[in-house]
């Protein structure tokens, strides 16, 4: 498979959300009789482009501009596409004033890269995320992380689209190219329109802050021109806390093809589904029957929820334009998912939701509000695990763990599930009352990551927990008995560019000292030769790889000892 190489090393300048890409533009047919706004899409993040955070100034409705704070002056920021089997690189470089992270929600990332509270970058500093891209394809996104911003960097415009691709899709018959449509939806208050002003209530902070005004990829009152076709939409929920039952205005309905983690193993035809913040689905829907001139709206149905969750929403009207064609099918069959057997299970973790009175920390996990510096569970790598999410409130819980996708077993103790559910997933909604099992195993990295929930005033508010995933992957394992060496702590660590590591050997002998990644993969060996008994040390100075934890090992008679370090540039 060809490798995509982004290294990311300048900026984008000017207005970045001007115009819908020729990838979607088609010609216009009818008249337009209804009002509203063509459906915009945000740019394609370039090589040679960096992410830069900062306020600015764009139009988001029609003679007026708002203030964003976002990503290369976007709303939202920039698409990213990668194939499956490249290497990501990016410069993140914070202009604003406030520290920041971006969080690749969804992707199987070392812990360096994950975008984390701990690791923000302060204002005036750039960072650069690096990280292989390995896992299956489908529809994530990034957004803010940083401690108790992330709400109000999301809601103020800081999320967009990272969308991982691979050939082998192709097998499939899938819309493709202008028939393959991502959709970001989030909500704001009219009250404050044309601004995102994030001001937040205690009941806001009780129940998520909910807007009466949807946007859909960053347009109010949006539609888009549609042919007389199959067409696909990966369909990201952007909200900070808003659930969304997907259904379309006439109840006709549609097909489920993928869900957090990519593509099903079936195709499952719905009329409506639930989607929480952080969740995505992506969905086939045949515009065929209809005749042109025709109207057809996506629509967040009516369901029974607590405060505003529930209301009637008019996302996305769809106009039929024209009778091209995709040259999509719906697929008989989709790649085989293997399934966790429950029997198989090393243990089971309870995690209790709760919520105490009105205050700070009111929303908690076993009690226990967010410590940045408190390691909450230790999880064994390559472990299958049952984890319980026990929700004991009347919200909305959609709970978002990373450096894992997990399958869910049972809801309420009933294992036949919802299309959405089924599958490969990283964000699970947890109803009002209601118990979740799913099916844990941490399989690629290992360090610090988090659980939390993905209504983000509950996470800011402290509903968030580190877990450690203790056992490394093989190359981080030491030896447990190597003869007549010992290896010494890098220091300085972090570094850069360079660091000094000792090691003491107690018999002479023939040594080598290399560099891994945490995949396991040689990067260079620094130093191969004989050396005497007595204490040694060796500087190591890297100028080309990108910020991350790493692995040295010294070998010695075939006998080896291994240790992290991590280099910060």
């Amino acid at each position: 498979m060809k490798r995509r190489d982004f290294i990311i090393k300048s900026s984008l300048a000017g207005m970045a959300l001007v115009a819908i890409p020729n990838i979607y533009s088609q010609d216009r047919i009818i008249t337009k009789l209804q009002a509203g706004n063509p459906l915009r899409f945000p740019p394609e993040l370039q090589p040679g482009e960096s992410l830069i955070f900062n306020s600015a100034e764009v139009e988001v409705w029609p003679g007026t501009t708002t203030q964003i704070l976002g990503l290369n002056n976007s709303y939202p920021g920039p698409t990213i596409r990668v194939q499956k089997g490249s290497d990501f690189s990016v410069l993140f470089e914070n202009q604003y004033t406030e520290e920041a992270t971006i969080h690749w929600h969804g992707l199987l990332v070392p812990e360096l890269m994950d975008g984390q509270p701990k690791d923000a970058v302060q204002p005036g500093n750039n960072y650069t995320y690096s990280f292989p891209v390995f896992q299956r394809a489908g529809t994530y996104f990034y957004h803010s992380h940083a401690h108790h911003l992330t709400a109000k960097h999301v809601y103020m415009g800081y999320a967009g689209f990272f969308i991982v691709e691979d050939e082998e899709e192709l097998q499939y018959g899938l819309p493709t190219g202008a028939y393959d449509i991502p959709l970001l939806i989030q909500d704001r208050h009219s009250v404050y329109q044309p601004q995102f002003n994030y001001s937040p209530s205690m009941m806001d902070r009780m129940l998520g802050y909910l807007g009466d005004v949807p946007l859909v990829n960053g347009t109010p009152e949006a539609f888009f021109d549609v042919q007389k076709t199959l067409y696909r939409f990966r369909i990201v929920n952007g909200s900070n806390a808003r659930v969304y039952k997907l259904g379309f205005s006439d109840n006709s309905p549609f097909h489920i093809i993928a869900t957090d983690g990519g593509l099903k193993d079936e195709v499952v035809p719905t009329s409506s589904v639930f989607l929480s913040p952080g969740e995505r689905i992506e969905i086939l829907f045949d515009f065929a029957p209809y005749n042109i001139g025709n109207s057809i709206t996506l629509q967040s149905q009516t369901f029974s929820g607590i405060g505003n969750q529930g209301t009637l929403m008019e996302l996305l009207r769809f106009d039929i334009a024209g009778d091209l064609s995709s040259g999509g099918t719906a697929p008989q069959e989709l790649p085989p998912i293997d399934y966790y057997d429950i029997n198989d299970i090393s243990g089971t973790r309870t995690f209790t939701l709760s919520q105490g009175i009105m205050g700070t920390g009111m929303h908690r996990i076993n009690g226990l509000t967010y410590d940045m510096n408190r390691i909450d569970e230790v999880i064994p790598f390559n472990k299958l695990e049952e984890w319980k999410f026990v929700n004991n409130t009347n919200n909305y819980h959609p709970m978002h763990v990373h450096g894992v996708l997990f399958q869910v077993y049972s809801r309420n103790g009933n294992t036949i599930l919802a299309p959405n559910d089924k599958g490969w997933k990283d964000t699970v909604l947890v109803n009002p009352n209601e118990t979740v099992q799913t099916l844990v195993k941490f399989i690629d990295y290992s360090g610090t990551y988090l659980l939390h929930c993905h209504n983000l005033e509950h996470e800011d508010d402290g509903m968030m927990l580190n877990i450690e995933i203790d056992n490394p992957t093989n190359i981080e394992n030491e030896d447990p008995s190597p003869n007549n060496f010992e290896l010494s702590q890098n220091y300085p660590n972090p570094f850069n560019p360079s660091t000094t590591i000792n090691y003491k050997l107690t018999i002479a002998g023939f040594v080598t000292i290399s560099i891994f990644n945490l995949l396991g993969r040689k990067i260079e060996t620094i130093f191969t030769g004989h050396k005497s008994s007595g204490q040694h040390s060796i500087v190591y100075t890297n100028k080309s790889l990108a910020s991350g934890t790493y692995i040295y090992e010294l070998r010695m008679n075939d006998r080896a000892l291994r240790k992290k370090m991590t280099l910060l540039k």
